[in-house]
């Protein structure tokens, strides 16, 4: 797994590969109820596209990622989460971008021994790779090999 902070995210400005077969862009309301709508929306769409093994990890890591937009980004319910996924022959990626502030993410993310706070711990253990882009609010990124391509 790699990790690395990147000026903008490659989907939100539509530069990530050209050989994508599947690209789509959805906005949700933040708040407590943001990473059910996310998991009902995305998962709809990609069951169609990943293996089961693949299409539940994907689901934990963004179900994550959004929990993290609206804890850490503030995206509350008046405000808008932007969700970007990609799939090229053998792997996704998904961007998942808020009005936050950023984060410098850590070298090596470790499980806090009080609990909670794993979001980063998953992702990087669950992801080929991932990163941070926060010239325009905060996206978190991450890609997956995919079983299937």
């Amino acid at each position: 797994m790699t990790r690395r902070r990147d000026a903008t995210g490659f989907l939100r400005r539509r530069s990530w590969r050209n050989d994508a077969g599947l690209v789509r862009t959805f906005e949700l309301p933040g708040g407590r109820e943001a990473p059910a709508a996310v998991r009902s929306r995305l998962g709809e769409l990609l069951s169609r596209h990943l293996e089961e093994d693949d299409l539940i990890d994907v689901m934990v890591l963004v179900s994550e990622l959004i929990t993290n937009a609206v804890r850490h980004g503030l995206a509350d319910e008046r405000e808008t989460i932007v969700v970007h996924v990609a799939i090229a022959p053998h792997v996704l990626r998904v961007e998942v971008c808020d009005a936050g502030p950023g984060f410098d993410p850590p070298d090596v993310p470790r499980a806090r021994p009080e609990g909670g706070g794993n979001g980063l711990v998953l992702l990087s253990r669950m992801s080929t790779s991932w990163g941070v882009a926060c010239d325009a609010g905060t996206c978190v990124w991450f890609e997956r090999a995919l079983a299937r391509g």
